[in-house]
């Protein structure tokens, strides 16, 4: 598995200030990046974008392992086979925050942007400060595998549906009014908050990294994803 990386078992991979873009695995599992069991993944002011799991699933990410995501963008990748348009993760931690998942693709009733699943370990997301978009009749995130499979709501993420298992601060339901992907400055790639965006000045503070992915520091009330608005 894995078109653009493959990390293999108990290995660690530092993605940071990175692209990982127009991979395609061909019945194997991500597009993207493919970590294996007992692996370690962190993806850091990065971009994953355009990865095809051709009659598989993960079109971004499939993790085994342990997995870390912040200022990070997972924007146009596609699963063509079962969940995990973005991610499919099983058996460890996933922690994502401030990070912008839009535009990926899974088959109806699937999760497009994560899925947590488990084959027999548990699994755990938490997700917190996150822009999460479903796309073409899929969720923005989705559990298989019973109690051992589950989504923590960290707080302060604004979900385009009522997926992800969303808590009081949270905004569920909400179009989060992102630009098409596009240079906005940086190394990478971003989707840009448009103005009024419900992003903007609604992320919590105290979890903000102190610039977003591009480098531009972060307002005191820092906004949703991984993209800073400057009026």
């Amino acid at each position: 598995g894995g078109g653009g990386i493959y990390n293999g078992a108990g290995a660690t991979l530092n993605l940071t200030d990175s692209t990982v873009a127009d991979n395609v695995s061909n019945n194997q599992p991500s597009g993207g990046i493919y970590g294996f069991f007992g692996s370690t993944i962190n993806i850091i002011r990065s971009t994953v974008s355009g990865n095809v799991a051709a009659t598989d699933v993960a079109g971004g990410l499939r993790s085994l392992g342990n997995a870390t995501i912040v200022n990070s963008t997972f924007s146009g990748n596609v699963s063509t086979a079962w969940h995990g348009g973005a991610i499919f993760h099983t058996d460890g931690q996933l922690t994502v925050t401030n990070s912008t998942f839009s535009g990926n693709v899974a088959p109806s009733g699937t999760a497009s942007g994560i899925l947590v699943a488990t084959f027999g370990a548990p699994a755990n997301a938490t997700l917190t400060n996150n822009v999460l978009e479903g796309n073409g009749g899929a969720f923005a995130c989705a559990i298989e595998g019973g109690g051992a499979a589950t989504i923590t709501s960290g707080g302060f993420n604004v979900i385009s549906d009522g997926s992800c298992n969303p808590i009081a601060s949270d905004q569920s339901s909400t179009d989060a009014l992102l630009e098409p992907l596009a240079d906005n400055g940086g190394p990478t790639l971003t989707h840009a908050l448009l103005a009024g965006s419900p992003a903007i000045d609604a992320a919590d503070s105290a979890v903000c990294p102190a610039t977003d992915q591009r480098g531009v520091a972060r307002d005191a009330a820092c906004d949703v994803g991984s993209f800073e608005f400057v009026p």
